[in-house]
């Protein structure tokens, strides 16, 4: 059997599951961490016992639902590859922009914090797109901060990492800070019905779901910003698509002197919540 040969029966496959066909081909690239191009040069080569045998495993894996990340083991980010499983919640391509959002409007130098950082995307390609920021990153889970300090050594970044929940670990500590950003859970379960198998049967649920309609964890952060801002420091939260203008309304009823912004991402979905907060 040739990759090509294999591939076609693998996304004969998913199609009879009721998957994309096309994750078949993003499997076998992902495995054998091949380009399209790539494939394109092997696709007519007899696959080596070594890689049929990896590819049919993986194949009944992805034919269970299980995300192709959780089944090798990465996702990319900003074109890097970051370690994923179980324990953290898959980045998006959206939360790409958000970063980048936040990434140009920051003093270099800044002290910065990614609060909820599962596998540590945010925080770790912060300090590697700019190394004069010192980054902290927190966790209310223990898993997903191994995950996110694997991260950080595979990327050689330098950032300490702490577990608590919202702001809790930074107020105990008497840490203040320039900026702030996070990817909270922000789903409300009533939502879950409209969501991906693969999502709700492989991914960590404590990083989807949230209470009050998927506000209650902006909700807490919010609540302590006195308490760890320094003044004009910069905050993004990354939103669903929904929640843009109910958020601007709690921070400026809870704090009138702060201006609010919502943003749209590239498919011009609300998707980001910035300000500079000002005591």
């Amino acid at each position: 059997m040739n990759y090509k040969e294999a591939v076609q029966a693998a996304s004969k496959q998913a199609t009879t599951r009721g998957y994309e066909p096309k994750r078949a081909e993003w499997l076998l690239l992902d495995l054998l961490e091949w380009s399209l191009t790539d494939y394109v040069l092997h696709m007519q080569d007899t696959m080596p016992e070594e890689h049929e045998r990896l590819y049919q495993q993986a194949v009944e894996r992805m034919l269970t639902g299980e995300p192709i990340q959780y089944i090798t083991g990465f996702q990319s980010f900003l074109g890097e590859k970051f370690q994923v499983d179980e324990r953290c919640l898959i980045p998006r391509p959206e939360t790409e922009e958000v970063l980048m959002y936040f990434l140009e409007r920051l003093p270099k130098q800044s002290v910065v914090a990614d609060i909820g950082t599962g596998s540590g995307i945010l925080a770790v390609s912060l300090k590697r797109l700019e190394p004069s920021l010192t980054v902290y990153a927190s966790d209310l889970y223990e898993g997903p901060l191994t995950i996110a300090e694997a991260n950080a050594k595979l990327h050689q970044t330098e950032i300490t990492f702490i577990q608590g929940s919202d702001l809790e670990p930074y107020i105990k500590q008497g840490i203040r800070l320039d900026g702030l950003i996070s990817n909270p859970p922000y789903i409300d379960e009533s939502e879950s019905v409209d969501m991906a198998e693969t999502v709700l049967d492989y991914e960590p649920h404590q990083a989807l779901f949230a209470d009050e309609q998927g506000l209650a964890i902006y909700r807490a952060i919010i609540e302590k910003l006195p308490y760890v801002l320094n003044d004009q420091a910069l905050v993004v939260f990354e939103i669903g698509y929904n929640q843009g203008a109910v958020l601007k309304t709690m921070i400026e009823t809870m704090y009138p002197k702060v201006q609010v912004e919502v943003v749209a991402d590239i498919n011009q979905n609300d998707r980001i919540v910035v300000f500079k907060w000002s005591a």
